[in-house]
């Protein structure tokens, strides 16, 4: 929307629900399930395709798309390796800070960090399975659907976790 006018149009997506494929220009791509986007410090921005059980990057200056993680098929793996070769559930929450992207993989009760400059993949929080701590340890901390995340300017982690009614924070 142009705040001074009131006007609003479509930066991304043709409504359709089809796959996006990875390098296609912005306009006139299909987008799957759009649900959360964030920004870096460059003005590109990350965008969680929870149907497509991918991420992408959309280069502001080329307005080209380009997949940087997920392989579109929903399940969990990948950990220490390549992002684009890893399996997402359903992403719907993404926060970006000093080169790592975090990802909320809601249907895998995890949060995963993209170190973007290697591609690598990781889990820093979460079991895997769906419940409810316990607390301190993250590798132990089962997490219960999580939505959304934020990193703050000291750089610790929250989550929305939401099934179990809390916020987390990984500092």
């Amino acid at each position: 929307m142009e705040l001074a006018t009131g006007m609003i149009d479509t930066y991304a997506g043709t409504g359709e629900k089809k796959p996006t494929p990875d390098g296609a220009p912005l306009g006139g791509t299909p987008l799957n399930g759009p649900r959360t986007i964030a920004f870096d410090f460059n003005g590109d921005l990350y965008l969680a395709l929870r149907e497509g059980n991918t991420i992408y990057r959309i280069d502001n200056h080329s307005l080209t798309l380009h997949h940087i993680a997920g392989t579109g098929e929903n399940g969990y793996s990948g950990d220490g390796g390549q992002a684009h070769l890893a399996k997402l559930g359903g992403p719907k929450g993404l926060a970006w800070n000093r080169g790592l992207l975090y990802v909320a993989d809601t249907e895998n009760h995890v949060i995963r960090e993209i170190e973007l400059s290697t591609g690598l993949i990781r889990t820093v929080l979460g079991t895997g399975q769906r419940g409810d701590g316990p607390e301190p340890d993250p590798y132990r901390c089962a997490l219960a659907r999580p939505h959304g995340v934020h990193v703050d300017d000291r750089g610790a982690l929250y989550v929305g976790d939401s099934e179990a009614h809390r916020i987390r924070i990984l500092r």
